[in-house]
């Protein structure tokens, strides 16, 4: 047995600016909106609280559990 698409679908989606296009828009934090916070807080303060641990996320990594944004 085998399906056939007869028509194109239509998709529309809406431009978010500054940002990539999501297929949904989540009620809730995402660990895309954790990380890049941790990117922005890196950027801008030179450390950061890292998303694994809850530590102090450098530059160079976590210097609790050693995990790295890359």
């Amino acid at each position: 047995m085998s399906a056939v698409a007869t028509e194109t679908a239509a998709v529309v989606r809406p431009h978010r600016k500054g940002s990539a296009q999501r297929l949904f828009e989540p009620s809730e934090v995402t660990l895309e909106d954790v990380v890049l916070d941790a990117w922005e807080a890196l950027r801008s303060d030179g450390r950061a609280d890292c998303p694994v641990c809850s530590g102090e996320l450098e530059s160079t990594g976590c210097k609790t559990c050693g995990s790295e944004l890359s």
